[in-house]
């Protein structure tokens, strides 16, 4: 308590007290903490001038800087320009879901890289460094007023008004008068709405959050982005299995129903005879749910004599799914089942081709239609 600073601690509740309490009927003409801050930095310089204030703005426009295009420099760059490309985009992004959600629109994020990416090769060609949106700082200029992109325009000419002569009027303003401001913006910026929620919200989701928080706190916001992208990553993936699988129906045929047209009893078969198999493999199936995938169906396809692979509804397969496509036909194989693959075409049929898997399948074992893949069925049967 010793080092404690009453006149910085009197300026910074003066300046927190006004913000809170500003009359709603003067926000619309000086936002609260403008006002707050104003009032904290009178009463440092008419009452308590003790305490720290900003000193050694910088001033003045940078010369403009010749590239240096020489191999081992543009090498040792890289992973610099790299890293900063990748924090700034991320943070753009960021910035950009922020308006998103505050003002009910649908900013142009690609719009936003590209001017980005502009502005920051301009920044290097002065001397700058580069710059990126910021969660904070959006959120902040919608939480005073701002509506439209004129708000980002005046800002940048506030700072090139500083930069060019209005630096040394900021000499006045206390670090306690900042603090305290800044106190009131960032308990706005916290969006209550969510944390009412947090309880509700997916495990998996709340996983990513709490992990990207953490290392964000405790190490820096690159690490915390990347970790966060790979955790994201293998939860989105685990999720993509799943639902992937779920597309995937394998069901026994009755032999009555199937093959005969529900004639009763015909050559001895049983009421319950399903010696016939299909396998319907709907919408698309990739990496993610391929290593699943033989185990899933497996089990029914070794079941049956004759098993029909339908692709009638299949939008997508990939490498992977594809090799696992020909496991399941040796593993019919293995069973002593024979397969039919009905209904493939398009671009699910251009991957099987391409990697040769169908290659164990005869072609007239290819059918198009149900009524085909019975006719087939009853051939094999016979």
């Amino acid at each position: 308590m010793s080092d404690l600073n009453a006149s910085a601690l009197a300026i910074a509740v003066v300046t927190l007290v006004i913000a809170i309490a500003w009359p709603r009927r003067l926000r619309r003409s000086v936002p609260p903490t403008v006002a707050g801050l104003i009032c904290g930095t009178l009463l440092s310089v008419i009452w308590l001038g003790d305490v720290p204030t900003i000193v050694d703005v910088p001033t003045g426009l940078p010369e403009l800087q010749q590239p240096v295009l020489a191999f081992d420099f543009l090498a040792s760059s890289l992973v610099p320009a790299l890293t900063i490309a990748l924090l700034s985009t991320v943070r753009g992004l960021l910035s950009s879901l922020a308006v998103d959600a505050q003002t009910r629109t649908q900013t142009d994020a690609n719009r936003g890289l590209m001017s980005l990416g502009a502005g920051n090769v301009a920044a290097g060609l002065t001397g700058g460094l580069p710059g990126h949106m910021t969660f904070v700082t959006t959120v902040l200029n919608i939480r005073l007023g701002a509506t439209t992109r004129v708000s980002v325009v005046v800002r940048a000419l506030a700072l090139l008004a500083i930069v060019l002569g209005l630096a040394r009027y900021l000499e006045f303003v206390p670090h306690a008068a900042l603090a305290g401001m800044l106190a009131v913006l960032g308990w706005q910026i916290i969006d209550w709405r969510f944390l009412a929620r947090v309880g509700r919200v997916q495990r998996e989701h709340l996983l990513i959050m709490l992990t990207t928080l953490s290392i964000t706190v405790f190490v820096d916001l690159v690490t915390a982005v990347a970790v966060g992208l790979i955790v994201a990553g293998m939860i989105g993936a685990r999720q993509l299995e799943r639902l992937q699988l779920d597309s995937v129906v394998s069901v026994p045929l009755l032999d009555q129903i199937f093959l005969h047209g529900q004639t009763p009893d015909i050559h001895g078969i049983g009421p319950y005879s399903a010696r016939v198999g299909i396998v319907k493999l709907r919408g698309s199936f990739t990496v993610a749910s391929s290593s699943k995938l033989i185990r899933t169906i497996g089990d029914d396809i070794v079941g049956h004599e004759v098993v029909i692979l339908d692709f009638s509804e299949t939008d997508y397969i990939d490498d992977s799914a594809a090799l696992v496509i020909e496991q399941l036909i040796d593993t019919a194989a293995g069973g002593d089942a024979q397969c039919i693959v009905m209904a493939l075409d398009g671009m699910p049929a251009a991957t099987l081709e391409s990697l040769n898997v169908l290659r164990k399948v005869p072609d007239e074992h290819m059918v198009a239609t149900l009524d085909e893949a019975r006719e087939a069925a009853r051939q094999l049967l016979d």
